[in-house]
């Protein structure tokens, strides 16, 4: 197989989530053409998916040493410093991409997300909304746009959005977890497990589906799913506000015991203690209890024919 039918596996079995056999294809190219910077760059973005940051990083340099002009190049070296937060240096990339090619949907996605991360949701929108103009078909746009509706509690958009995408590519995992999401804030939650079970069948890796199945989890568990929407809620808070928070809860939960000790009241201070000791139990048992659920629920799904 030439290089051009190589790549274009490559791209195939990326987009189907077959990250493996994508690495792999892409290190017989470079290992017939080590030049190649394009493959470089795709080799960039699939590495990124398998969260090797270090590698996707050394990659997307590569493939811009070979050819600084490359759009693929910049959009890979954007992607990797979104992901490793350094959004000064995705501006930088995003600039010169829109630059070689601003009539691309993918790059204007790429500016969405960092105008998210920047906290400059109106400018988000407006970014998606110009991809969706330059390519209508778009279906990463439309689910983007889906995405975006949902968290400003916009159900009615996010439905139209998963509905027009599904229609244009029934089996998109984006599409099929956003519709997911939209069923199960309408309460219909064994529709969202049907679209979520639906979306982990083409790509059994897919962040997005697994996000949602561990939602659907936590709606039918009332007592797991405080868990559930805790961690998520730590999680948003950041690594230093979480900690905080704890320490606050803990000492708080000591001042609560010493104030009743001290007014004479022993049987106050043991329902404070015991209080806080069942909260730490729930907290290392929750999470277990959560994941078999979760392994319980993905040994029945089963990957598409062909993956």
């Amino acid at each position: 197989m030439m290089s051009d039918g190589r790549m274009s596996f490559a791209r195939a079995q990326l987009q189907r989530g077959d990250l493996h056999g994508a690495v792999r294809t892409l290190r017989q190219v470079l290992a017939e053409d080590p030049t190649l910077a394009e493959a470089h760059a795709l080799l960039s973005l699939v590495l990124l998916k398998q969260k090797r940051l270090h590698a996707a990083g050394y990659e997307a340099r590569e493939s811009l040493k070979l050819d600084p002009h490359l759009p693929l190049g910049h959009y890979a070296q954007a992607s990797v410093a979104v992901m490793q937060g350094l959004l000064k240096e995705a501006e930088e990339h995003l600039t010169t991409l829109l630059e070689l090619e601003p009539e691309v949907p993918a790059w204007w996605r790429l500016k969405a997300r960092i105008r998210n991360l920047q906290g400059r949701r109106l400018e988000r929108r407006e970014a998606l909304l110009h991809a969706l103009r330059l390519d209508a078909a778009d279906v990463d746009t439309l689910v983007e746009l889906g995405d975006e509706a949902l968290e400003r509690g916009d159900l009615k958009e996010a439905e139209r959005r998963a509905h027009e995408s599904l229609l244009l590519s029934p089996e998109h995992e984006g599409g099929l977890v956003l519709m997911g999401h939209v069923l199960l804030r309408r309460g219909r939650v064994e529709e969202a497990h049907e679209h979520a079970v639906w979306a982990l069948r083409q790509d059994a890796t897919d962040a997005g589906a697994l996000g949602l199945m561990a939602a659907i989890q936590a709606r039918r568990s009332w007592w797991l799913g405080m868990w559930w929407r805790f961690s998520v809620w730590m999680e948003m808070l950041g690594t230093t506000r979480a900690t905080l928070v704890l320490l606050v809860a803990y000492l708080l939960s000591r001042v609560a015991t010493y104030a009743a000790e001290d007014l004479g009241s022993e049987g106050g201070a043991t329902v404070v203690e015991t209080v806080w000791l069942a909260l730490v139990v729930y907290s290392w048992v929750a999470p277990v209890l959560f994941q078999r659920l979760l392994r319980r629920e993905l040994a029945e799904v089963r990957l598409k024919a062909g993956f």
